[in-house]
């Protein structure tokens, strides 16, 4: 494996991943409107307490500031979920906003305290065996990210065995990553193509644009150009639909990436580009930032060093802002 592609493999897995905020919002608000129905069929309901009305809006809040990129404001919106869940005794509201805040946690190099919150949210007893499979799911991104893929297949398939439901293509794809992250990548495709296909099947959009993008990968490193290529321009249809200007730049990148590993210097500076105009219009200073590093090693390997140069001049002055 040559340098960039192991470049290339290291920032496509850092970027990854994910955490569904929408289901575990839904599981939550789920959750709070169950005490409105009470004992037998007929029972008159109850209206949702102030109390869960309040914890519900703030984490549908968080996790609009998780799309935006916005990791601080999301992660204060989670604290003031978790405060009122921590009031009124909800313990699956406490479980699910631990779980949001850990995966913002790992997203922002804080394994640690990523775990730390996994681990509370674990040892909860009377959890639904949904939030639990979600936090199995996450314990497995953090050992993946720790490069523990023993530990990573462990807690993913501990994950599949308590709930699979709607997101079961999530944690396929998880389980391709952690066998492509092994170097097993016939086995990692033939994952990420059931994935893709349970995705499809649950109609969760999100995720299938995630496993088009695992099989991109995949292809990529087994020399594939044209299938590559091919399924990363499907995965940025999808996000392009979903209006996801993160996972947009996520591909752009990679077909920048694909384009540089194979010789099309342009291709990879015009692709470079796009993703930074991307990232920057949607105020995501940090992938913005990445966008334009990689933007100068494209120029610079295209043998343009003043204008390498003159990117990097420009990556300082946004960082500086």
């Amino acid at each position: 494996m040559n340098r960039q592609s192991l470049k290339f493999n290291v920032q496509s897995s850092k970027l990854k991943n994910f955490l569904n905020f929408q289901f575990l919002i839904l599981l939550f608000t789920i959750y709070c409107l169950l005490f409105t129905l009470s004992g037998c069929g007929g029972a008159p309901a109850q209206k949702p307490s102030n109390a869960h009305i309040m914890a519900s809006e703030y984490s549908q809040k968080a996790a609009k500031a998780v799309e935006k990129g916005d990791n601080e404001k999301a992660l204060s919106y989670y604290m003031e979920a978790l405060k009122i869940n921590r009031s009124i005794e909800n313990t699956e509201g406490i479980a699910v906003n631990l779980i949001n805040m850990a995966a913002i946690y790992q997203k922002k190099g804080d394994i640690l305290k990523a775990r730390e919150l996994i681990e509370i949210a674990l040892s909860m007893p009377d959890i639904s065996a949904e939030a639990r499979s979600e936090a199995a799911y996450e314990q497995a991104k953090i050992y993946l990210k720790e490069k523990d893929t023993v530990k990573a297949k462990e807690w993913i398939d501990k994950s599949l065995s308590l709930y699979k439901g709607p997101l079961e293509g999530a944690r396929l794809n998880l389980t391709g990553r952690i066998a492509f992250a092994e170097g097993k990548y016939d086995e990692a495709l033939a994952t990420a193509d059931t994935a893709l296909k349970r995705n499809r099947e649950n109609k969760q959009k999100t995720e299938e644009a995630n496993s088009l993008r695992l099989v991109a990968e995949i292809k990529a490193q087994k020399g594939d150009y044209k299938g590559s290529r091919e399924f990363y321009l499907r995965a940025l249809d999808i996000d392009k639909e979903l209006g996801n200007s993160r996972k947009i730049a996520m591909n752009l990148r990679g077909l920048g990436a694909l384009s540089l590993n194979n010789g099309y210097f342009q291709d990879a500076i015009n692709f470079y580009m796009r993703a930074y105009e991307v990232s920057k219009n949607a105020g995501d200073t940090e992938d913005a930032l990445k966008a334009l590093e990689l933007l100068s090693d494209a120029y610079k390997k295209s043998g343009n060093e003043k204008k390498a140069e003159e990117v990097l001049k420009e990556k300082n002055d946004l960082k500086k802002k």
